[in-house]
């Protein structure tokens, strides 16, 4: 895979569908996207970002009622930065900064809009993964329990095994933008020997997929 200058390396490919993954979900939602940066202070020395990131997820929560849709990644840029995509409600940057203080020990923050460019969702992937996921600076991408659905990597490789890339990726998206997936568990158990004798053009998608609410 490559964006028209760089040919990824594999973890850079593994990142791009986690990515566009959630970003599809959000986008066939209409849910605002948006990027935030934490960063890591020397007064910081002994603190784990990580869990400092969720006591922040769960102010916001307290704060704004709402459960961040998030992917992140940790970089190695100065003492640790997280960068996070999410889609939620607008957060106002200094009550962020006040509260990543608190938290964190570390007040400089940045928190922005992300908006499609002229190659759509994937110019929003190129530019994050061209920035933020070089060799030299990225340590762990992660996400959370709703950005696409629970062991989303598992069906999404299940697919490809089942009908090659091409096929798969097709699917993929249909399902991402079907309206039943919200935030549970999706089983691929009926829909994989369904579609071996339907049209795609025309699935049920509703019989084929069912969720449990665990």
């Amino acid at each position: 895979m490559e964006d028209g200058k760089h040919v990824y390396t594999k973890k850079q490919r593994r990142a791009f569908q986690r990515l566009m993954s959630g970003l599809t979900v959000g986008k066939s939602r209409r849910e605002r996207l948006r990027f935030m940066t934490l960063t890591s202070s020397p007064e910081a020395k002994g603190h784990n970002l990580n869990a400092d990131f969720r006591a922040l997820k769960m102010h916001i929560q307290r704060r704004y009622h709402f459960k961040m849709k998030y992917w992140k990644i940790r970089t190695n840029e100065g003492n640790g930065v997280l960068h996070i995509v999410f889609r939620g409600k607008y957060l106002p940057q200094k009550w962020l900064s006040d509260q990543w203080a608190e938290i964190h020990k570390s007040p400089i923050v940045d928190i922005r809009s992300l908006y499609e460019t002229r190659k759509g969702l994937q110019g929003i992937v190129y530019y994050l993964i061209g920035s933020y996921l070089a060799k030299q600076s990225f340590e762990r991408m992660s996400w959370g329990y709703s950005w696409v659905f629970p062991a989303f990597v598992k069906s999404w490789k299940g697919l490809i095994e089942k009908y090659g890339f091409k096929q798969a990726l097709f699917l993929w998206n249909r399902l991402l933008c079907s309206p039943f997936i919200v935030t549970r568990q999706v089983r691929l158990t009926r829909f994989l020997p369904a579609y071996q004798h339907t049209n795609e053009k025309s699935l049920p998608w509703g019989a084929l997929f069912r969720t449990s609410v665990i």
